[in-house]
């Protein structure tokens, strides 16, 4: 199998910070909403039970909104204190990235697997990475410079056509941040990898 793209990304502390960043800016209002939206079932129900004098199940109610509350607001935390103190962000380990043409190869010295582009939720092109969620709770960040096979142009056209409607381009103040050649045409793309 031929290796279209190959980046290499070292998860540095500022890495990390970058994607928090991102991450935060992206999902931080959907994140409250929810909690926002749950909290109020919980209240509604709350005084339901209370007007009609079942204090026992407002009890619960009560105690089931304190943990809501605690673990959506605490588990995130501990989330991101435990990838901070992981080996790959204390060490700041490499990740190289092959990308082929039905799957995506991710290594680093310890560990390797395969994904395939289904698997990939959504991607996002800031004007320095790329994220590649897989779920909620895992993504890679590949680093535009990182690029040893390939250029982040031509992945950026190549993972479009792999991901299609889960590509996003990050909204910023000023797109012209986001470097961009001139968009060839899809067969000449095509041809390109090949």
């Amino acid at each position: 199998m031929k290796v279209l793209f190959k980046n290499h990304t070292q998860y540095t502390h500022q890495v990390y910070d970058d994607f928090l960043a991102f991450h935060h800016d992206k999902y931080h209002f959907r994140y409250q909403l929810y909690t926002f939206m749950v909290c109020l079932a919980f209240l509604f129900c709350l005084v339901l039970q209370v007007y009609y004098h079942y204090y026992s199940v407002a009890f619960l109610f009560c105690i089931g909104l304190t943990s809501f509350l605690l673990w959506r607001f605490l588990h995130p935390i501990h989330e991101v204190k435990k990838e901070r103190e992981s080996e790959k962000i204390q060490k700041e380990e490499k990740f190289t990235f092959r990308f082929f043409e039905k799957q995506v190869e991710v290594s680093n010295r310890k560990e390797y697997c395969k994904v395939s582009y289904g698997k990939i939720k959504h991607v996002f092109e800031t004007p320095e990475y790329f994220y590649l969620y897989i779920d909620k709770t895992h993504s890679f960040l590949l680093a535009k410079n990182g690029f040893c096979v390939g250029s982040s142009e031509d992945f950026s056209l190549f993972i479009q056509r792999k991901c299609l409607f889960r590509y996003h381009l990050a909204n910023y103040d000023d797109p012209s941040k986001i470097k961009r050649s001139k968009r060839p045409k899809r067969q000449n793309l095509d041809d390109k990898l090949r």
